[in-house]
């Protein structure tokens, strides 16, 4: 039976304020993690980035690995960041930040060498909150193995307050874990160990959304879904992207019934019955302007506050007119400058809290 989302009890929590509860994408912000970008470094190249990484950074990746971005888009891109931060903060949203780091530092393990890290700008690939629990992710890039130190100021912070904090297995990257010779089933990862980022799975209440990507094994998606227990359910949706990495590009919820989809890679699926669904417009990204991780398809990789009113890039018009004619609130941010290292919104932040419960959204049969 199809029950609209709209229609669905949607639990508010009267209990003492948590130090992390956030169940959705989409009940009232009240504290987030913002991401920083200074002292990023190019990532070390690996094989396994040919399938997500734009073919012109290619040869980037495996001449300046470990060496630092330019200053001067760094400085632009730290910028918006912090005008992101005190937007938020403009809307009654406690931000918090990665401790300072500098990702230039070599290392290695017994089985490999990495020249440097990557940045703390992302921090929806490496954490993701369910319910009272916040989780590190085991990222497959090898860059990206100490990427967590910048944030552990703040996890500590959480399990003191009274959070539950769970790290999945720290992965080993050996060669076994990367598809030779071209893809294994279609991916750049097998599954000798569970690997995945935290970006490739999208939060419905009691039920979890995730892509199988190259850098999300099913191993992976089976470990989660072990970790939260029988409260959670997740779900394996499929998409048309040969390059998927990180789903909230594909599809993002907004509001409860409200999905915004890529019209070229999303694929219905039934879960999302009962759900308004449009699709997002072009991107209005220059053609010039400088990509090294992804698409303009970034765009759509926005943050809702509440149910009303959702950040979006101060010059993507066509989504502004979009999602105005919607009913939505938008609150314009420049963020062109961080389009450039990978992400925009939704990737830069971690929704630490929402004010709000566990709620069942979506048609599970």
């Amino acid at each position: 039976m199809t029950v609209s989302p709209l229609a669905q009890n949607h639990p508010r929590d009267h209990s003492p304020a948590r130090a992390v509860n956030s169940y959705n994408e989409w009940d009232p912000l009240e504290e987030v993690i913002v991401g920083r970008l200074s002292g990023g470094v190019f990532p070390t190249w690996q094989e396994s980035m040919r399938a997500t990484m734009p073919p012109e950074s290619w040869r980037l990746f495996q001449e300046k690995g470990g060496q630092p971005f330019p200053q001067d888009l760094v400085d632009a891109a730290d910028e918006e960041l912090d005008g992101l931060a005190r937007a938020l903060e403009a809307e009654g949203v406690k931000v918090v930040r990665p401790a300072p780091a500098d990702h230039a530092g070599e290392f290695a393990t017994p089985h490999w060498r990495s020249r440097g890290g990557l940045y703390a700008a992302m921090p929806r690939d490496y954490l993701i909150v369910v319910g009272d629990t916040i989780i590190e992710s085991p990222m497959s890039w090898r860059c990206r193995q100490f990427e967590g130190d910048a944030f552990r100021p703040l996890l500590k912070s959480y399990f003191d307050g009274g959070a539950r904090w769970l790290q999945a297995p720290r992965p080993q990257l050996t060669d076994e874990l990367f598809a030779t010779g071209g893809q294994h089933d279609g991916w750049a990862v097998t599954e000798f160990e569970p690997v995945f980022d935290a970006a490739d799975f999208m939060r419905f209440g009691r039920d979890i959304v995730v892509q199988r990507s190259h850098v999300t094994n099913a191993f992976g998606i089976r470990w989660l879904q072990r970790a939260v227990g029988s409260a959670f359910r997740v779900h394996t949706v499929e998409v048309n992207d040969p390059h998927a990495m990180h789903i909230d590009a594909t599809l993002l919820p907004l509001a409860p019934g409200k999905l915004l989809i890529n019209p070229e890679r999303y694929v219905p699926n039934k879960l999302f019955d009962g759900w308004e669904i449009r699709k997002a417009p072009q991107p209005a990204l220059p053609r010039d302007w400088p990509m090294f991780f992804c698409s303009p398809w970034v765009s759509m990789n926005m943050l809702s506050l509440d149910e009303r009113t959702v950040v979006v890039e101060r010059q993507e018009e066509p989504m502004i007119e979009l999602l105005t004619d919607w009913g939505f609130r938008c609150i314009p941010v420049d963020f062109r400058h961080v389009y450039t290292f990978g992400g925009s919104f939704h990737c830069v932040t971690v929704d630490v809290r929402r004010r709000g419960g566990a709620g069942q959204y979506l048609d599970v049969g």
